[in-house]
């Protein structure tokens, strides 16, 4: 069962407002490692209903995309349930059920011949077909046990924290705690009052929930009917000079707009498209943060939080490493989608295990122990299991980074569903205008050049700054209209 954290909240009875909360690095792990989360885990913790943009939408798309139109199954199971590298640190956490339940778990085919091999595979995802049998690789284990290590998870500081209300985390101290009372127009204290909260998953995720809508988010876990306080706004500057990337491959965007007011409501895209936008939902919360740093405020407070974790020292926290976790967080292994990925995350290298005495069935049938000697009773010396690519398609390996393949277009619609092309579903979709007002514009990006027949303007932008744009708007503010107008305004001179 989780356990609960005990948080010390001061409150502002006066104004329902909480000041600030006092936490032990319990607490804190836990809050760090949201920045840990793939952004498809956090769209699946909340309900679909995370306000992370056009996100929801891109989700239900990936659940209702019929099969044909992607790789395998596997590709289904990794983007709707991504894995977090931190995902076996996040097993030590005092509150569960925010990250995967079992990160240990792995998958092998159940069939004896398949086990019977010097050389085997494993993977991690439930969906994948095994390359000799063919079968679904449905024998679950663990693949090691879990050691207890003294400290916390990330940071391993022995006073407390403070939490103000639009989640800053800084070490206690009397001067930063009078700072945050003028900086909150404090005068009284007689207005103050301690209450200690109970923090267990459903609050930790509630938590997580307000951290994306609002700067007050303590506030509205303690004052559930308090008003949401959002962010000013975000700023997006137009860049004079653009680096692009050589060598990517063309993208075509054609585009249904309305005639009058220029407002897109369709896209027509392809496979790679498609594919660059659902690789967003394998994204950690963290990089997202990362490389939107100075442009995007995602309408609530979780940029403090990552900004905490920049500014606090190393002595906070329980490594180097542990702190690079938080702040650029990798992708697990298989996970990327290269060709034009935005973020250039890396991916952490698959792991071997090895059975140094016979083969992967007498392992198992062993109790998770070699055999005493070697070779086994199956004429194996020795074993070692090797990663699967769930991307491979059916029984064959490949190098293949894509979700959805085939030569298929798709449609996007101004709230960014996704969905295979078709002029029904698109006349049906309830769009109230008569075709005389619809107009058609196609757009072709390739190795820096924009080409567009009827707006010029479009050919100064060059083609990483496009797919950046698209991507930023798509992600964070869901409307393709916005993108089209910032894309096709003048540069200025």
């Amino acid at each position: 069962m989780s356990s609960t954290i005990k948080v010390r909240f001061l409150i502002d009875r006066e104004k329902q407002r909480v000041v600030f909360a006092e936490a032990g690095s319990d607490f804190v792990d836990v809050l760090f490692s949201f920045l840990t989360l793939p952004l498809g885990r956090i769209v699946r913790l909340l309900n679909k209903q995370s306000c992370l943009g056009s996100l929801d939408s891109i989700y239900n798309s990936v659940e209702r995309l019929d099969i044909k139109h992607l790789k395998n199954e596997a590709c289904r199971d990794m983007l709707l349930n991504p894995r977090s590298v931190a995902a076996e640190q996040c097993e030590g956490l005092e509150i569960k059920g925010i990250h995967e339940h079992k990160p240990r778990s792995l998958y092998t085919c159940s069939r004896d011949g398949c086990l019977i091999q010097s050389t085997c595979y494993y993977t991690y995802s439930s969906k994948c077909l095994c390359h000799r049998c063919g079968k679904l690789m449905d024998k679950c284990s663990e693949w090691s046990k879990k050691t207890s290590e003294k400290g916390g998870i990330f940071v391993d500081y022995k006073d407390n924290f403070m939490i103000t209300d639009d989640l800053r985390v800084i070490p206690t101290s009397l001067l930063q705690g009078l700072s945050i009372f003028k900086e909150m127009q404090i005068k009284e204290g007689s207005m103050l009052e301690e209450r200690v909260i109970d923090f267990g998953t459903k609050e930790a995720l509630n938590l997580l929930g307000k951290s994306l809508v609002s700067i007050n988010a303590l506030t509205l876990i303690y004052f559930p009917d308090a008003p949401v306080q959002e962010n000013a706004g975000f700023s997006l500057p137009i860049k004079e000079e653009i680096i692009v990337k050589q060598g990517e491959k063309e993208i075509n965007l054609k585009l249904i707009l309305n005639k009058e007011s220029n407002n897109i409501l369709y896209a027509e895209v392809g496979e790679d498209f498609i594919n660059l936008l659902f690789s967003f939902l394998i994204f950690p919360l963290g990089s997202v943060l990362r490389l939107f740093s100075d442009n995007i405020s995602l309408g609530g407070c979780i940029k403090n939080l990552y900004s905490s974790a920049v500014s606090m020292g190393l002595e906070c926290f329980k490594s180097e490493i542990c702190k690079n976790m938080l702040l650029n967080p990798n992708l697990p292994a298989f996970y990327g989608y290269n060709k034009n990925q935005i973020l250039q995350l890396e991916e952490i290298t698959s792991k071997k295990l090895i059975v140094s005495k016979g083969c992967l069935k007498c392992y198992f049938d062993n109790g998770y122990k070699p055999c005493a000697s070697a070779p086994c009773q199956h004429g194996i010396e020795k074993a070692e299991a090797i990663e699967w690519n769930p991307k491979s398609a059916k029984t064959k390996a490949d190098a293949g980074d894509a979700f959805v393949v085939g030569s298929k277009k798709y449609m996007i619609s101004d709230n960014l569903q996704v969905s295979p092309l078709s002029i029904i579903s698109a006349i049906g979709s309830g769009v109230n205008l008569s075709v005389s007002e619809m107009v058609g514009k196609e757009v072709s990006i390739d190795n820096g050049k924009v080409i567009e027949s009827n707006v010029t303007s479009l050919a100064m932008f060059g083609s990483f700054y496009l797919v950046f744009i698209c991507c930023y708007f798509f992600l964070f503010k869901c409307r393709l209209d916005r993108c089209w107008v910032l894309c096709s305004s003048p540069r200025r001179s």
